[in-house]
């Protein structure tokens, strides 16, 4: 089994076959290998008791997907059924796989608490590696060729640097950092500090980059932010979910909340500020 793996879980809905387009394209163009994965929770047991469908139809699902991605992208893909809870299941599952990205779809702002089926906040709180949600809109060009990313100024900020580096590197992407207005002299300078750290890395590691900063009297920064990435026309934005205040509390707030369903459909990677620093970022 590869080390680099794409977990992706499905319940073969519309969201989830556009999470399997964004991580083929990632898959083969990183040499990395998918694994599909379908969780049969309890819910889905009793309909398999009761007749509606039976384990064998839900594995001949998975097997054409699997099929359909190999033919597509010319990648190595693997398959399988898991019972559990989606709430630890694709954690468990993505340890055991060594899996370096999870790529799942949502089902938007009414389905905030459906992620393939289950409850995002749950699945991003558990999970130690990043995680790319993605809406309805498949990938434009066969890569994300504009990357954004805030600077805010928390020193948590600094941690979604080396999967900002990891991207641009596999797609050479031009990364686009949005930076905040400090509302006073000594959020400015924490702000200035953070954006100078991150500019410096991607400078050294010869990404190309551009500078971008909220407006005067702008009002809410995240939503500037998000009128920027519409703006240049963003294929993925990257934002850390930070633990501060509680993960329940900061993924169902309305910072998250309102990024991750962002109207425009722009896939968002979630970076777990808890995890590791991401050292094997797509090698």
């Amino acid at each position: 089994m590869k080390e680099n793996v794409i977990l992706v879980p499905t319940d073969f809905s519309m969201v989830a076959d556009c999470a399997t387009m964004h991580a083929g394209m990632i898959a083969a163009k990183s040499n990395h290998q998918i694994v599909l994965v379908h969780i049969i929770t309890k819910e889905k047991k009793q309909e398999i008791n009761k007749g509606k469908i039976s384990e064998g139809e839900l594995l001949d699902k998975l097997i054409l997907q699997a099929k359909y991605l190999q033919s597509k992208f010319n990648v190595q893909i693997d398959y399988l059924l898991r019972e559990g809870s989606i709430f630890t299941s694709i954690s468990e599952v993505a340890s055991e796989k060594k899996a370096t990205l999870i790529v799942m779809g949502t089902h938007g702002v009414k389905g905030m608490q459906h992620l393939t089926g289950a409850y995002a906040i749950k699945v991003i709180s558990s999970s130690k590696v990043p995680i790319i949600i993605v809406q309805n809109k498949l990938p434009a060009f066969d890569s994300y060729q504009i990357i954004v990313s805030p600077i805010d100024d928390t020193i948590e900020t600094r941690q979604k640097t080396m999967q900002t580096l990891a991207l641009a590197n596999i797609f050479e992407s031009q990364v686009h950092l949005f930076k905040m207005r400090g509302s006073d002299e000594m959020t400015e300078d924490r702000i200035r500090l953070n954006l100078n750290y991150v500019k410096k890395y991607l400078k050294d590691h010869e990404v190309n980059h551009l500078i971008a900063e909220q407006p005067q009297k702008a009002g809410d920064f995240y939503k500037c932010f998000l009128r920027y990435a519409d703006e240049v026309s963003a294929d993925i934005i990257i934002i850390l979910t930070t633990a501060e205040k509680g993960m329940l509390e900061i993924v169902l707030g309305p910072v998250e909340q309102t990024v991750i369903n962002n109207p425009q459909q722009i896939p968002v990677m979630c970076v777990n500020s808890l995890q590791s620093i991401y050292k094997k970022a797509y090698k």
